[in-house]
């Protein structure tokens, strides 16, 4: 079996994973280039063909700040070549 095979059978994990979660709470580690990384909380609102949408929600401990939500968008493709990585979390609680 070749590498392009397995890179399928691993696309098709990743996808079928991504899609179980769907509602759920995710934690996504973000390359963030030279060594760094960004490690962020978001809730999976939408899976598509191509890629899936993540919700975050920026609360502020200041008393009259405004919480800030946002979207934002990541392919399968950054999963399988680990620039993303994903961490599920159960009954939707952060561990």
């Amino acid at each position: 079996m070749s590498d392009a095979f397995a890179d399928v059978a691993k696309m098709k994990k990743i996808k079928d994973d991504v899609k179980n979660h769907e509602g759920q709470l995710v934690e996504l580690t973000l390359e963030n280039g030279r060594k760094r990384e960004k490690t962020k909380i978001g809730r999976l609102i939408e899976v598509y063909q191509s890629l899936f949408i993540v919700e975050y929600n920026e609360q502020s401990t200041e008393p009259g700040a405004i919480n800030n939500s946002y979207v934002e968008s990541y392919t399968y493709s950054d999963i399988l070549t680990e620039k993303t990585l994903i961490r599920y979390f159960d009954e939707g609680t952060p561990e």
